[in-house]
């Protein structure tokens, strides 16, 4: 909950990777909310006030996953949300407001990011979708200490740079700094 919310504030990118790590936890302890309060929010070195809120949002969220019915697989409707706006911006900004940095980052990562799209078959929202969920599984890879090939490595490299960019304008965006109006010429 604490990560969640600074995530959310500080890099949309991240705060929606970590809260499809959450969607995972939960997975993984079959939602026993009491399970995940021992194993999980047990370990977090805050106060029991503090505690008492994350087994809470813990709660919620298994509330939110059951009644959306995604309990194998899939994502919060409020993340898709996210990821839909982030492709909404994605687009503005190549089209409307034509922000040279971002199409300059889009062209390296196109062909990254068309090979993510062709794996995944369909089953993707939009491009920043695939850009996400390839960053995920290299993520999982990581952390089971799996190796990672150069090519793979150098694709989530071109994409990381492209959602950094994006991220940003995303929050120029939210504090008001980034004119969606500046349309330039077509």
């Amino acid at each position: 909950m604490l990560i969640a919310q600074l995530k959310k504030e500080t890099n949309i990118a991240e705060y929606i990777l970590y809260m499809w790590q959450i969607e995972d936890i939960i997975r993984s302890y079959k939602f026993d909310l009491d399970l995940i309060d021992e194993q999980v929010v047990a370990k977090y070195p805050q106060p029991y006030e503090v505690k008492v809120k994350i087994k809470q949002w813990y709660a919620e969220l298994i509330d939110i996953m059951q009644s959306e019915g995604i309990e194998k697989h899939g994502h919060l409707s409020y993340i898709i949300e996210d990821i839909k706006g982030l492709g909404i911006l994605h687009q503005t900004l190549l089209t409307t407001i034509q922000d040279k940095e971002h199409k300059n980052n889009y062209e390296v990562a196109k062909i990254h990011i068309a090979e993510l799209m062709q794996r995944g078959d369909g089953k993707y929202i939009n491009e920043i979708d695939a850009c996400l969920t390839g960053l995920y599984g290299l993520m999982l890879l990581r952390l089971k200490n799996k190796p990672v090939s150069d090519p793979t490595r150098v694709s989530m490299e071109c994409i990381s740079k492209f959602l950094a960019h994006l991220v940003a304008q995303y929050n120029k965006l939210k504090t008001g700094q980034l004119k969606l109006s500046e349309e330039q010429n077509n």
